[in-house]
């Protein structure tokens, strides 16, 4: 008899939804997890009494996260904040708090643009799909499927194969007549993201994103709690290096093995990692078609970030007043969204972007009197040569440890146009760069959302399908933003449902728990 009814590899958020839901259902499970805690992109560390989220600073529910996280008991409405974001340059500074509100801010900054009313009169369209099929409480489709609500769906589905690309946003924003605020428009966001995305933001950051009281971390503890309490086993600092196939199948998983050799049986594995991972290593790419390893090994990602962990000497009150208000201002030197590669050159972060988190007020993070801030932008693992260490494997160089402290200190020096003085008052910082994201996610790259939002090169932008959640093997399940398009927390928690329920024999959208309403 195998160890376990199921084996689930990676404790990101969809391998942690994927193990409560399949041990609420009274099987067996292991959850096996390389870094001493849960959480992968979203996890939190401390340093010397200050808290820090390391990758995802907050995110949207519609109406796919929260039901998901109520039914398995880890939902309370009291431990959750709503984010409001700020954009500012040298033009604008304004609020995101509806579509309206965008619109008019930009057009007082861009009085003789004539291009401003006619995008945004089509922005507001996405926002009346976005409202008639989801809110952060409902995606009927997803909990309560029935072919009357599909019906709704058939008047969008010609705007929404258009919206669903790049090409479409070019063209959109290709009414904007100043280059520089044309450009702004088209590329802000991830590389060459879709028009759907685009326009969907504006609305998303209005009315539905959020972050959980005490840190992200503080989510996935009550995650590994709800999972630990209904019989789930979790084992840290465990490592997977391959699944082993069954001699007499060579079809059919048999064990995962760890990086000691130890191996641990399962009738069924779900594998909720790097999908590059899983297919040059842990299975294997002999077993995949090679036309889908080939596209596999040179997809593009999402753009990996650097984030400066700032402990400052300033109380919460200070530190949010001076940002506004808002939990997350956007500072923008320039108009150039740049995405930063190898040979970008060494002062490239010092004209980024820059995004400032801080919830501090809402969700102390910091010593009585002192503060927390994390600044991020777009990086590259590879950029000057692996940030002066040579490689991904390689020890960390005394050059790097230099570079990368510089790069905080840049961003650091950006932010003080909205946080005058702030380098006078850090008291700790950290800088975390690509290679650290991908030592601890064990992420491609270090790669924050999967694979890339271009329709054009995604390799699970496929219709009708859009995911890549079976493998050459039987009883193996891939899970995760890399297996289900679009990428990003929404489709992390969706596929862990998902594989969950096939895992169990139901429907992949067969309903779990309650009904929504």
């Amino acid at each position: 008899m195998a160890d376990y009814d199921v084996a689930v590899i990676g404790a990101g958020i969809a391998g942690e939804i994927c193990a409560n839901y399949l041990a609420r259902d009274g099987k067996r499970v292991v959850l096996l997890e390389q870094n001493h805690q849960a959480g992968g992109n979203m996890s939190g560390f401390s340093r010397k009494g200050f808290y820090f989220d390391g990758g995802d600073q907050s995110f949207e529910s519609l109406g796919i996260v929260f039901p998901i996280l109520q039914d398995l008991g880890v939902y309370d409405a009291q431990d959750w904040v709503k984010a409001r974001y700020r954009m500012v340059s040298a033009d604008f500074d304004f609020y995101i708090d509806g579509i309206e509100s965008v619109e008019d801010a930009l057009r007082s900054a861009f009085p003789n643009e004539p291009g401003i009313k006619p995008l945004f009169a089509e922005v507001r369209e996405v926002a009346r799909f976005l409202q008639s099929v989801c809110t952060p409480w409902e995606f009927p489709l997803l909990h309560d499927f029935r072919v009357s609500r599909v019906l709704r769906l058939l008047p969008h589905l010609a705007r929404l194969k258009r919206w669903s690309t790049f090409r479409y946003r070019e063209a959109a924003c290709s009414v904007i007549r100043d280059p520089q605020l044309r450009n702004w428009l088209t590329t802000i966001g991830y590389y060459k993201m879709p028009y759907l995305f685009f326009a969907g933001f504006w609305q998303l950051w209005s009315h539905d994103y959020w972050y959980p009281v005490g840190g992200m971390q503080a989510l996935h503890r009550k995650l590994s709690e709800r999972y630990l309490a209904a019989g789930g086993e979790v084992r840290y600092n465990t490592y997977i290096t391959r699944i082993r196939p069954a001699g007499s199948d060579a079809r059919r998983a048999a064990a995962a093995v760890t990086a000691d050799g130890t191996e641990i049986s399962a009738d069924q594995f779900v594998y909720a990692g790097d999908y590059r991972t899983l297919v040059e290593q842990v299975v294997g790419p002999e077993l995949f078609k090679p036309k889908l390893v080939d596209e596999l090994r040179n997809a593009r990602l999402t753009e990996a970030l650097v984030s400066v962990y700032l402990g400052l000497d300033m109380p919460d009150q200070e530190l949010g007043t001076a940002l506004g208000g808002a939990q997350h201002p956007f500072y923008f030197p320039n108009y150039d969204v740049i995405f930063p590669e190898a040979d970008s050159p060494r002062d490239v972060h010092s004209r980024m972007w820059l995004a400032l988190n801080h919830f501090g007020i809402e969700s102390p993070s910091a010593p009585e009197g002192k503060s927390a801030l994390t600044i991020q932008t777009y990086s590259s693992a590879e950029w000057q040569n692996f940030w002066d260490n040579g490689g991904y494997g390689t020890p960390r160089t005394e050059q790097y440890r230099e570079l990368k402290q510089n790069v905080g200190l840049e961003m650091a020096t950006l932010a003080e146009n909205l946080i005058p003085g702030l380098r006078d008052r850090i008291e700790y910082m950290e800088v975390g760069t690509p290679l650290s994201l991908k030592r601890f996610t064990c992420n491609s790259e270090g790669s924050s959302g999967g694979w890339c939002y271009q329709d054009t090169v995604s390799p699970v932008f496929r219709f009708p399908s859009l995911n890549l959640i079976r493998t050459p093997l039987r009883n193996l399940y891939a899970c995760g933003h890399y297996a289900l398009w679009p990428g990003g927390v929404i489709s992390a928690v969706l596929c862990g449902r998902i594989v969950a329920n096939m895992v169990a024999g139901r429907r992949p959208l067969a309903r779990l728990g309650q009904v929504w309403d």
